[in-house]
């Protein structure tokens, strides 16, 4: 078959972040022929790359092609809706030049939304059968930003019939949760679905060497973004304040974003920040950790992250703050305690009770047939394969 994935947020390989699009683009070249589409512009470093970094990243049965966008400093920004709309330009463009039967499935992350509007206009005369990919859910995403906006039902939003439109424009839909992908199927219900979930590299895990602590410490830690819908004030305070009594205690912090400067008030010999660093050295530290922490604000519209999706992979306890029936479906399957975001007594009791139950059994299997990606995403091959044979 002849396979086209539009991933406008897509990491390539010489790139340090993980994409969920490049692994399955790797994936489905083993049997098919595949064309990556995705932006010249880095969102995670805000750089553009270079028309040779598609050459150099293309091999075998897998082409990547790189439309330009105008880029962006800021992630809620005007310049950033700019850039996206340059993208979208471009994107119609290329669509305008394609001939019919050129592709059997395009393969579409969601967001961005225009281009899965647009695919679903160029779907008939073009002759393909379309998979959305939900990674997302906007508008009501926006309530990370605009907390009032998730007290008001999403179909009221703005944009909110312009998701509608995308979700109905797909032959069959896969998401990153039961959550995302229920909301896309409210609006297109006879697509067949899939969820996968962001998952983990096993076998990238397994490569990575604890690192050597000393003290005999008690590590709580964080993978990820420092921004608007993580609650890492809490935290912080949280842990100074376990620190005073308890001298042990420690906070390692993995990850960068726009609250980072902010936070760094806290920093103190308990709360350690490291900013950005390479995947392999992040799970070497945290595999040297003993709990996680997931504190996802209660207005934000996370759903199962790849944070979670790392904490469960590495097995450990985890001190969370994230409402929905779905993670606390999923964290039954290891140790853990809740607590409300923006409590910061709540965190400091929640902590200890996780402190005391941190050796409590993890079921294993059941986390490795739900996070581990190399079994995960067969089930992406399976629907890709199935929908291009009918």
């Amino acid at each position: 078959m002849n396979i086209t994935i539009v991933a406008p947020y897509c990491s390539l390989p010489s790139e340090p972040h993980f994409n969920r699009f490049w692994y399955l683009a790797e994936l489905l070249s083993q049997e098919h022929d595949v064309l990556l589409i995705t932006s010249n512009f880095r969102h995670y470093d805000k750089s553009f790359r270079r028309p040779e970094d598609a050459a150099n990243a293309s091999t075998g049965r897998l082409n990547v092609l790189l439309l330009n966008e105008s880029g962006y400093t800021q992630n809620v920004s005007l310049a950033r809706v700019q850039s996206h709309r340059v993208f979208v330009k471009h994107f119609e463009q290329w669509l305008g030049q394609c001939r019919p039967g050129r592709q059997d499935i395009v393969y579409s992350a969601y967001p961005l939304i225009a281009t899965n509007i647009l695919l679903g206009r160029h779907k008939a005369r073009l002759g393909y059968k379309l998979i959305i990919d939900v990674q997302d859910v906007w508008p009501e995403s926006f309530s990370s930003v605009i907390p009032a906006l998730k007290k008001i039902p999403h179909n009221l939003l703005p944009f909110a019939s312009r998701a509608n439109a995308a979700y109905a424009a797909a032959d069959a839909l896969v998401a990153v949760s039961q959550t995302y992908l229920a909301r896309a199927q409210e609006a297109n219900p006879r697509a067949p679905g899939e969820v996968v979930y962001i998952g983990a590299d096993y076998d990238k895990l397994a490569k990575a060497e604890p690192r050597p602590f000393h003290g005999g410490k008690t590590r709580f830690f964080y993978l990820g973004t420092l921004s608007y819908s993580y609650d890492m004030q809490t935290v912080c305070q949280g842990i100074n304040r376990l620190a005073q009594t308890d001298k042990s205690i420690e906070l390692h912090i993995m990850g960068g974003g726009p609250d980072l400067e902010k936070l760094k008030q806290y920093e103190s010999e308990a709360v350690k920040f490291y900013g950005y660093i390479p995947y392999a050295e992040m799970m070497s530290v945290a595999k040297s950790c003993d709990i996680a922490v997931n504190p996802i604000h209660s207005y934000a519209m996370q759903s199962v992250t790849n944070k979670l999706s790392d904490y469960m992979a590495l097995g450990k306890p985890v001190l969370n703050s994230q409402q929905g029936s779905e993670t606390n479906e999923i964290l039954t399957l290891l140790p853990h305690e809740n607590y409300r975001s923006g409590d910061v007594e709540g965190f400091v009791a929640a902590a200890r009770r996780i402190l005391q139950r941190k050796n409590d059994p993890v079921n294993s299997e059941a986390i490795m047939h739900r996070f581990k990606r190399s079994m995960a995403y067969q089930k992406i091959v399976r629907l890709v394969e199935e929908l291009g044979s009918r």
